[in-house]
């Protein structure tokens, strides 16, 4: 079955067969603004609670305080998108939901025309349907965790749920979720209903068949590895369960297989696989900035510096990173072939 095309041409996948799932409405940057370097891409907004139901295997965050004020988030809020950001990632320290000022945010994000894309456990609040649709009405795509589709055990285990619940009511927010129409086909080739899957030795057999569900069911899903901070970069860390460079290559080669299937061909990249990565700068709760969740180096606050400094400040300690040259592989997982499965050479 062929496939009609987006008519827009997004950074590092180009035009993308409709509904497939192949953009996350928020990250839908084209070519042409992305290489324009007095733009934003993504920002990923740390400006939720520390406090977290769960207690993750592989838990990127260290669960800091969020000590910037609503008025102060609102500001940064209104800098980003004055410099013209597509979306902001709101992925708190712990389950951003559950903050007290949520939906405020979320709402001042909407008004000023950016995308909020919350990423969520979605078993705490989304089986909500009030909640889902006051999320939809705001214009936000959301991003619940998905360890598995298929395990129970190793899902519920990866979160620390002793109850065994957590499988069962995440999958039950799934289906208010798709109820609601977050993951309805668009003309422009997005989806507002996407998934960040970790991949490790005990779900890798799953990565073909939970992306073939997600392009029959037009959800977007990104494979990502452990991240080099938070617990995974702890010198204690079990390592057991992280895949060799040869399994990740084997991943890539079942990513690209299946997407070629779907028309979408691409780049498989080294982070989300079936995406680049547009995310420039990541915001702590405290004000703190950083180039992006797997890189914690502190480059400056937003209570003392502005988001445009900020963002000349990165491409000036990170030249690879500077929008004229960047290719879309995650800085911080070096030495990863990129395999272009359009039959070309390799990038």
């Amino acid at each position: 079955m062929t496939r009609p095309l987006s008519r827009e041409k997004y950074f590092g996948v180009g035009q993308v067969p409709i509904g497939i799932g192949a953009v996350l409405k928020g990250w839908d940057v084209s070519e042409e603004d992305y290489r324009d370097a007095s733009r934003f891409p993504v920002v990923d907004f740390r400006a939720m609670t520390s406090n977290c139901p769960h207690n993750c295997y592989h838990c990127f965050t260290e669960k800091r305080k969020k000590t910037l004020t609503l008025e102060e988030i609102k500001g940064v809020i209104s800098q980003i998108a004055e410099i013209g950001a597509r979306g902001i990632n709101y992925l708190g320290e712990g389950e951003p939901t559950i903050d007290k000022d949520f939906f405020p945010i979320i709402e001042y994000t909407s008004s000023k025309g950016l995308v909020p894309v919350v990423f969520t456990d979605a078993a705490t609040k989304l089986r909500d349907s009030d909640f889902v649709i006051k999320l939809k009405h705001l214009g936000a795509s959301v991003a619940p965790k998905c360890d598995s589709f298929f395990d129970p055990d190793y899902q519920n285990w990866v979160v620390g749920d002793k109850t065994g619940k957590y499988f069962r009511k995440r999958n039950e927010a799934i289906e208010v979720l798709i109820e609601e129409g977050f993951n309805e086909p668009s003309l422009d080739g997005t989806t507002r209903l996407g998934y960040d899957m970790v991949v490790t030795k005990r779900n890798m057999n799953e990565v073909e068949k939970t992306l073939r569900f997600c392009r029959e069911n037009n959800m977007w899903i990104g494979f990502s590895w452990f991240l080099p901070v938070g617990r995974s970069a702890k010198e204690d860390f079990d390592l057991s369960l992280a895949v060799s460079e040869e399994e990740k290559q084997k991943v890539r080669e079942i990513i690209g297989k299946v997407d070629s299937e779907y028309g979408f061909n691409h780049p498989v990249y080294s982070n989300f696989g079936t995406y680049p990565c547009i995310e420039l700068m990541q915001i702590y709760g405290n004000g703190n900035v950083s180039l992006c969740p797997g890189n914690e180096t502190i480059v400056g606050n937003v209570r003392t510096d502005k988001i445009k400094d900020l963002q000349q400040k990165i491409y000036q300690s990170r030249p690879k990173r500077h929008p004229s040259v960047f290719d879309g592989n995650c800085l911080c997982r070096a030495g990863v072939e990129v395999i272009n499965i359009t039959g070309g050479d390799s990038r």
